[in-house]
């Protein structure tokens, strides 16, 4: 471990002076083992070993990084390395995935608390196997000779930081041909925990926005980065950029800034506009840092790259327009009303995700079950018009659409309710029918009644 420090501080110190490339270690911040059969609620931490094996009980091990302020963007090489604590036969066999960043479920868990059934990414009901939809299998191992007590195990773990975005980063060990056991992150013996060594590209320019590999819209205005800090932390840094549609620096177009500027407007590069959808676009900024020697003070910068793809707002129906009455499906004065919408996207940004929401815009106030689904019910005591709005929601862009609601007494309350036609005036008794009854409210209960208050109709 001294080593591997003095190493790290070296490099360090050729990256400040000559840009050479960066490297360092991340110890495990925790791990546990998992046994499924029997004891799929308990934790099963002793301190000293990750268990994996894929028969009797099943074990699985879990070990967590946290990355710090480690930008993955600019790693050019991870590796994880485990150790094993026992010696085992030959022609065995384990693998080895990684949490996706995007499950959050438990992502907080302790040493003490994580057990087979809430550890992230676990297929419960598979000994050998995690959920496929939460984790990405990085590596399946194997050994034809016989391991020997403290064999390391050197696995390429870059897919799994440079997807990372919240700096925690979790492994798991599963699927193993027989029982195995690895050091823990707190094993007595240092040279048994598992750690994380890497190493940076250069450090220049970095943290570009857009982010490399991203994916924009061709709104897209402006370039920005973080510049060095200078060798003698005063000197402005001057850059310069270069864009275009060819990774190769003769075929881009580039601009000189002045010192101290970190951002450029793409207008500097109007070979390459309008931005045109669906195509990938190069860029770097290489740095002079003035305070150093002539020749040296060149700090190449890294090749970053964009993809135009166009987020259209997701497409979104409420469904149509309802008359409904009280009772109308059997139960006296109430109606549960069907509210089915449905909703489209893109896909974008990605990763896709689509939220979608009931809210109740018009009418007397009644509860939407769900509201975060296609489809909801609503229980309606009341007449009168009602309003719902669903809205969809890809995280970028919105779009919502309405549903019109109308609840009568009876269906004929409905009918002039939704059409807002009057009755007519011969519709005394407004049943929707003018017959006898009609005649008799109107003219039969009055028939010969004198109203003449002077002549009493005398004639």
């Amino acid at each position: 471990m001294m080593r591997t420090k003095a190493f790290c501080i070296a490099a360090m110190l050729l990256c400040v002076f000559c840009g050479s490339t960066l490297a360092g270690t991340i110890p495990a911040a925790v791990s546990c083992r998992t046994e499924g059969l029997g004891y799929a609620d308990t934790n099963r931490s002793d301190g000293s070993k990750l268990s994996v094996r894929r028969t009797s009980n099943g074990n699985k091990s879990w070990i967590k990084f946290d990355l710090g302020a480690l930008e993955v963007g600019r790693l050019a090489t991870a590796t994880l390395t485990i150790v094993s604590i026992e010696a085992e036969g030959a022609n065995e066999s384990f693998s080895v995935s990684f949490v996706n960043d995007d499950c959050r479920e438990n992502i907080g868990w302790a040493e003490k608390e994580i057990t087979w059934n809430n550890a992230p990414g676990n297929d419960t009901t598979s000994l050998a196997n995690l959920d496929p939809t939460k984790t990405t299998l990085l590596a399946n191992v194997s050994s034809p000779d016989p391991i020997l007590v403290g064999q390391a195990f050197v696995i390429d773990a870059l897919p799994a930081l440079q997807s990372d975005n919240d700096g925690i980063v979790q492994f798991v060990l599963h699927n193993s041909s027989a029982l195995m056991n690895f050091g823990t992150h707190d094993h007595s013996n240092a040279a048994y925990q598992p750690f994380i060594t890497y190493t940076e590209i250069p450090l220049g320019a970095k943290n570009p926005v857009p982010g490399n590999k991203a994916r924009v819209e061709t709104t897209l205005s402006k370039l920005s980065w973080t510049n060095p800090d200078p060798n003698d932390g005063v000197s402005p840094i001057t850059c310069t950029v270069y864009f275009g549609t060819d990774p190769n620096l003769p075929q881009m177009d580039s601009v000189a800034l002045d010192p101290g500027e970190s951002s450029v407007d793409l207008t500097a590069f109007p070979g390459f506009l309008p931005l045109v959808d669906d195509r990938q676009y190069f860029w770097q900024v290489d740095c002079v840092d003035p305070s150093m020697d002539p020749g040296q003070g060149l700090i190449a910068g890294v090749m970053w790259s964009f993809f135009t793809d166009n987020n259209d707002a997701p497409t979104v129906n409420a469904g149509p327009n309802q008359a409904v009455w009280l009772g109308k499906s059997g139960t006296a004065g109430q109606e549960v009303v069907q509210l089915s919408g449905t909703a489209k996207d893109d896909g974008l940004p990605e990763p896709a995700t689509l939220i979608l929401l009931w809210e109740q815009t018009a009418g007397p106030t009644v509860v939407i079950t769900p509201t975060d689904q296609k489809d909801a019910t609503v229980t309606i005591t009341t007449r009168g018009t009602y309003e719902f709005k669903l809205t969809a929601d890809d995280t970028a862009k919105k779009a919502s659409d309405t549903v019109r609601i109308v609840v009568g007494d009876n269906p004929c309350d409905a009918s002039h309710l939704d059409t807002g036609a009057a009755y007519p005036a011969a519709d005394v008794n407004q049943d929707c029918i003018v017959d006898l009854d009609d005649f008799a409210t109107l003219i039969a209960a009055n028939w010969l009644r004198c109203t003449d208050t002077l002549t009493h109709c005398e004639k």
